[in-house]
């Protein structure tokens, strides 16, 4: 007899571990699907891990494809995320206690007036504002907003990121301050559709920051009125009026 349950014990944990692994394959597959259909370019996942119990999650070395007509072949990479999740978490509000994006290296290029990682950012938003809308008897109609989960990060954070300058003006890899966001979401969180572009958004206000005192240093009108413009025009025909900084910088060139 106890050999027996010794027998099942080892076939448990056996199961536990292969279904740990299937999960956590399972997981891989269909975030690398949700992030092609929501960026409309291709997403790889070299490793996912994840621990259930403890609410933890970790990625390694993410790849996003260029979308088409850039010549580099990803515009961005990341290194490794770390996710751990609050027991405050309910079915309608996602609470994390921390999500930290580590190594992230962006591309920055230009080909026919457009910039790419823009262009994965109106994707994104794209995506956003399809999800938030059904179709009744051929009309689009909003669905209501109650219906979809929200997230609230605790402690949000952007670490070791650098940004690769590719153009024909400039051509450099800079490195990007860390971002450190407390509270992000709250009070009462931002629907599950709209983190990727709100994320997106963060890193690309940073990398603009960058490619302004890039611009500034090297004194480069072409780096100015270029990538820096379409850059700020991009993000402010997404997100509505730039703010008081933004147009005091614009006043300050002359613009």
């Amino acid at each position: 007899m106890k050999k027996i349950l010794t027998y099942l014990f080892v076939l448990v944990l056996i199961v536990i571990g292969a279904m740990a692994l299937f999960f956590d394959g399972i997981s891989k597959s269909a975030i690398e699907t949700y992030a092609q259909q929501a960026l409309k370019t291709p997403v790889r996942i070299a490793e996912f891990r994840s621990d259930l119990s403890a609410g933890k999650v970790n990625i390694d070395f993410v790849e996003v494809r260029n979308p088409e007509h850039f010549k580099n072949k990803n515009a961005f990479v990341l290194n490794h995320l770390s996710l751990l999740k609050s027991d405050e978490s309910t079915l309608d509000l996602i609470v994390l206690e921390s999500l930290e994006f580590d190594g992230l290296l962006f591309t920055l290029e230009q080909s026919n007036n457009q910039v790419n990682l823009v262009t994965l950012l109106k994707n994104l938003e794209s995506k956003s504002s399809t999800s938030n809308q059904s179709i009744v008897e051929g009309k689009s109609i909003k669905t209501e907003k109650q219906t979809e989960a929200r997230v609230i990060i605790k402690d949000l954070s952007f670490i070791n990121t650098q940004l690769k300058i590719d153009t024909q003006w400039f051509k450099d890899v800079v490195d990007v301050p860390d971002v450190s966001i407390r509270h992000f979401g709250t009070p009462n969180g931002i629907p599950m559709s709209r983190v990727g572009a709100e994320l997106m958004k963060i890193a690309l206000r940073r990398i603009q920051d960058e490619v302004e005192n890039k611009g500034l240093r090297l004194g480069e009108k072409e780096i100015k009125e270029g990538i820096r413009r379409q850059l700020e025009g991009e993000l402010e025909g997404l997100k509505g009026k730039l703010d008081g900084k933004a147009r005091d910088w614009f006043r300050k060139l002359g613009l």
